[in-house]
Parts: C-alpha cells; structure tokens; sequence
C-alpha cells in the first residue's frame, strides 16, 4: 500500500489508541482530546484526519507524521524511517475502524521468543558501528562489551549480525528483548517486552554496592554520557538503564524499587519529552499525589495533593517542577547542551556522533 492508501484507510486515532492514548470526549467531539499517561496531549481532527500536539513543536500532520515521530514506540525493526513507519501502518491497515470511550490499552504483541535470536559474544571489531557510526571511544565501548551481544535472527533467510542490547528486568537475567542497532538499522525484537524490560548496564553487581543509578532513554545515549564523564564521576560502583523509546509505569516502579537506596541521575534528552520524564521519576518518588498534567496552549497545569499550577512550555524543568510543587526528589539531572551549526544537542550522543565533527561546541552540566 502507499502511504496515500494508508491516509484514507488508517485513522490516527486507531494509531494513538494501540499506544495507550485515551480519549476525553469532555473536551469536545470536533477536534478529540488524546491524552498519554506519560504527559504527551494529541488533538486529532477526525474529519481532516490530522493531528497536533500542545507544546508547541513541529509534531503534527497526518497519521504518516505521527507515526514517525513516536516510531521507537511500537515493536517494529526497520533500516530507515520510511521503512518503519510502512511495517507499523500495516499492522493497522486491516483492522476495525472504532473510537473508543473509555481508556483502552496497548495493542497486545506477539509473545517473545528468546530462542528466536541467536547471541554471542562480540569483538570490538564486530561493535565497529558504535565506533564509527556513533562517536564512542573504544575504551568506552569495551566498558560495556558485557552489557552487548551479537545476536542473529534465525527466522530470517538472510540473516545479519546486528549488534543486540539485551533487555532485562532489574534482578533478573532473563533475556525478554533485543534493542537492535547497526548502520541503517533500527528496532526492538519481535514480542519484546517493552512494558517491563530494559537494557541494564551493572558496573556495581548488586544493589546494595550501587551508589548511583543512572536512568536514560536508550543504550547509546547513555554509553555517551558515560564517555564525556567517565573522568569526573565514579562509575565503579554504579547502574546506567535505559528504559526504551517511552517509560512505562511498571518499568520505573520495578527500577526504583530495586534501586531503592542508591542516588538517581536522570539522562534524558534535552526536550519537552525528557523534562517529562524527569518529572515522572520525580513524581514516582514522592508520596504526594500527582496527577497527570494537562496540557494548554503554552503551559501545563498540575496538580499535587491540592495544590494546581501552571508551567509555561518555554520554562518546562524538574527544578520549576519542584519550586512549584514542594516536591524534593535530590534527583540529579543531566542535559546535553551546546550546538553544532547552529543545532541544539538533544541527547549526549549529539556530542560526539561524527556528523558534528566539523563545527561544535559543548558544555556538560554534572
């Protein structure tokens, strides 16, 4: 099908629903009110078929653009962007048209199979992508060569090494995902369990040893972060995870719990989302009550216990967050800043990747 066919015949609202948006038909049934359990707001016009979110970014279009930007959110692999937004659509392509009105879960995947995916061992030659392809020192990259596999997937008549993050719960060294990486290639394992998993690297061991525990949104990022600090702070004796594309509510109960006693780093990515993300940890950590915010037109209204107030979008932080609410989380959070040609860093990999090689210049808040 073209991307044409899948406008006319997949709804965004199907789309947003399979992720765990819920509708609020209080605010109006012309243009529908999504709302995410992570924070994001969506407005979709069922009509036109097109969507924007509230905080003011270029997220909006039609069900093509939304897909695309919340592509590391569904269990898809893909070697580029157009690829990965084709393989999620026609999943979609042939299912039932609804609305629904009450909350509704996301679509369940199939079962993980962990014999599916051959792993081994890798060389550093064979984690060269890391190297070249992303910015990471060698010295880094065999630091985490215990947290990395090669895996293969043997169902596949061609198969490739690609480079595998194992995904795991806390305490537990069951394999129930892959976070798959390599040159052009980009995506989960089929039947990864997203929900509760995460990649996990130990350098402590054990959780009474660790000292700091580290919390970002993928592996690279984080292994970036540990490059441009590994001569300033201890990692001897610490945990960076990385919870995946989104954060699910049982993934952060399980990792706080299980970290209960050790410092929190939070490593998220310097925008809307990873301030929200800050936030949520934050939020998980209180015993104050903190509802989800809703978003306005250049602000977020929250509530904690009784207390409302606003954020402007444009102020949007954990420490504003906590001047507002009283909310003391001792939470110590790391952005990326800096710029290359005139483009803000994102994420701490934008600091080192190759493209920016030419004209950067960068700072690390620690």
């Amino acid at each position: 099908m073209t991307f044409q066919e899948f406008r006319e015949k997949v709804p965004i609202s199907q789309v947003a629903e399979s992720l765990g948006y819920e509708v609020d038909l209080k605010k109006g049934r012309k243009t529908l009110e999504y709302n995410h359990k992570d924070g994001d707001t969506v407005l979709i016009d069922p009509v036109k078929q097109l969507y924007y979110n509230r905080d003011g970014t270029t997220d909006r279009g039609d069900v093509i653009e939304f897909v695309k930007n919340r592509l590391e959110r569904f269990n898809v692999s893909y070697q580029h962007t157009i690829q990965g937004v084709n393989n999620v659509l026609k999943m979609f392509a042939n299912e039932p048209q609804n609305i629904s009105t009450h909350s509704s879960a996301p679509a369940a995947a199939k079962e993980f199979n962990s014999g599916r995916y051959q792993a081994q061992e890798p060389s550093i030659f064979k984690l060269h992508y890391l190297i070249k392809g992303r910015g990471l020192d060698v010295e880094t990259v065999q630091d985490f060569k215990p947290f990395i596999k090669l895996i293969k997937d043997t169902e596949k008549e061609k198969a490739y090494d690609n480079i595998g993050f194992p995904l795991t719960r806390p305490g537990n060294d069951a394999v129930v995902g892959w976070d798959i990486r390599n040159y052009g290639f980009k995506g989960v394992a089929a039947g990864s369990d997203r929900q509760n998993g995460m990649w996990i690297a130990d350098f402590a061991g054990n959780p009474e040893r660790t000292s700091k525990v580290f919390f970002g949104e993928n592996p690279i990022d984080l292994m970036s972060f540990y490059q441009l600090n590994k001569h300033k702070i201890d990692f001897e004796n610490a945990a960076l995870v990385s919870f995946g594309g989104g954060i699910a509510k049982s993934q952060l109960q399980s990792a706080l719990k299980y970290w209960e006693k050790s410092e929190k780093h939070t490593v998220f990515d310097n925008d809307y989302q990873g301030k929200m993300y800050d936030i949520a940890v934050a939020a998980r950590l209180t015993t104050k009550q903190v509802d989800r915010p809703e978003k306005k037109s250049d602000s977020l209204l929250f509530t904690v216990d009784d207390k409302k107030f606003e954020i402007p979008a444009s102020k949007l932080s954990l420490s504003a967050f906590e001047v507002a609410s009283g909310v003391r989380s001792n939470i110590k959070v790391h952005k990326a800043t800096g710029e290359a040609n005139g483009i803000p860093f994102k994420d701490f990999n934008d600091i080192i990747h190759p493209k920016n090689e030419v004209v950067k210049s960068y700072k690390v808040k620690i």
